[in-house]
């Protein structure tokens, strides 16, 4: 996973757009469309997976792993790795679709965030090396890195996924 993510919504209309000309489409970046989750969304994932023992139930399956995407992905078997100059770089984009979207806006409606955020373990999340790997129990306004943090996350997660379900929007990810 990357230190952050970027869920970006869009609609059908630029989302068909954005399909048939990826490359030089223009992303309008804003906080009315764009939700950044700042070194917490695999701490938040974790945190789903140790709430459902390992066992993550299809739709978040769906949101944290998305199958579907635009672009050209790396076949990581077709590269000679003692022989590359330089590593290629993924032109994918992946996403998920309006439908998916509505499935995990209803399911994320059913989760107490208070019960959730009862399986966060600092040393658990640093000893399964969940990035950044300094987790800790300091909830001191200035710290992230803590149950706060992803408090927040899993906030801003439930936001961002019901504004697009009801826009019936189309969600990309970007990760860094």
């Amino acid at each position: 996973m990357s230190q952050s993510v970027n869920l970006y919504q869009i609609s059908k209309k630029n989302f068909e757009e954005f399909s048939n000309n990826h490359e030089s489409f223009d992303f309008n970046f804003s906080e009315n469309n764009s939700s950044i989750f700042d070194q917490n969304f695999e701490g938040l994932l974790y945190l789903f997976s140790t709430y459902y023992d390992q066992q993550l139930p299809e739709s978040l399956e769906k949101l944290f792993f998305p199958k579907d995407f635009i672009g050209k992905d790396i076949d990581f078997n077709e590269i000679d790795f003692d022989n590359i100059e330089d590593f290629p770089e993924s032109t994918s984009i992946s996403f998920i679709n309006p439908t998916t979207i509505s499935e995990v806006n209803t399911f994320l409606h059913t989760i107490e965030n208070d019960k959730i955020l009862a399986s966060y373990n600092a040393d658990d999340f640093n000893l399964n090396n969940i990035y950044p790997g300094v987790w800790h129990n300091d909830e001191s306004e200035d710290q992230a890195f803590n149950k706060r943090h992803l408090a927040e996350g899993l906030q801003l997660l439930k936001e961002t996924i019901s504004q697009a379900s009801n826009n019936e929007n189309y969600i990309l990810f970007f990760g860094n």
